[in-house]
């Protein structure tokens, strides 16, 4: 969980340095204006402010603040869902294995049935199988395998979503791109000399904000998601491993009956 905090953190701070330091526009200043040269040196640059500059990206961009605000929680989502404790809680497994050395078939279904996590319903699957009469150490083997590939693939879904984030934001981006060199085109092709200029700007501000920001969702999403698919990787594999033992130790009950 700290490692995810971590590279949260890290994500977000580089994330605002480099809206902060590489977005600010000056403004532009006309050398075709002769009598305003020596005024337009001796006054200060003016830029713009990241928010208005978000405000030049057109209709699209509350789909890419949308986007962000979705991806944001989906992280921290992750980052207290995705916890050993929740997955193959370390207490269950010793309630497991009490009620294994016990051989009581009754105690473990108890065990499994208060406790939702994944590890509980692998072994609950064993147990509901090993309560059939004609029940055999394989079947009981196969349904938990079972169980354990419908956990494992509910896990990779669950962090799924945000790849796809990661995946849909460039793509908003691209929209709001041709969106914006449609403007600027669309002004190029006016009869009227007055607002054209005007336009231009307008559209190619459109393009690059839309563009920009369909990136700055995209790197962040597609990092953080690597880093909880290793994670999910991790987790996977330890109550994959924990089944297995508990599995092994549930042929002393098939034996028993």
């Amino acid at each position: 969980m700290k490692n995810h905090v971590f590279a949260l953190f890290l994500t977000v701070s580089t994330l605002c340095f480099t809206m902060t330091s590489a977005f600010p526009l000056e403004a532009a200043q006309s050398s075709s204006d002769v009598p305003n040269i020596a005024k337009a040196e001796t006054a200060a640059p003016q830029t713009a402010t990241l928010g208005e500059m978000l405000n030049k990206g057109g209709p699209l961009m509350p789909v890419l603040y949308a986007l962000s605000f979705l991806a944001v929680c989906l992280i921290f989502y992750y980052i207290f869902s995705l916890r050993r404790e929740l997955i193959s809680p370390a207490s269950l497994s010793e309630e497991i294995d009490e009620a294994l050395a016990k051989k009581d078939l009754q105690l473990l279904e108890q065990i499994c049935t208060r406790n939702d996590s994944p590890l509980s319903k692998v072994v609950l699957s064993g147990v509901e199988v090993l309560q059939s009469p004609n029940a055999s150490y394989e079947m009981v083997k196969d349904a938990m395998e079972d169980e354990g590939a419908r956990q494992g693939s509910t896990l990779w879904e669950r962090i799924q979503y945000l790849q796809d984030i990661a995946i849909v934001s460039p793509l908003v981006g691209l929209l709001g791109t041709v969106m914006g060199m449609i403007v600027s085109f669309g002004a190029l092709q006016s009869e009227a000399m007055t607002p054209r200029p005007t336009m231009v700007a307008k559209g190619v501000a459109m393009a690059f904000t839309n563009t920009a920001a369909g990136l700055v969702i995209a790197i962040p999403a597609m990092l953080i998601y690597a880093v909880f698919r290793g994670r999910v990787k991790s987790l996977i594999t330890d109550f994959e491993s924990k089944s297995n033992r508990i599995s092994r130790k549930m042929l002393d009950l098939v034996k028993h009956r």
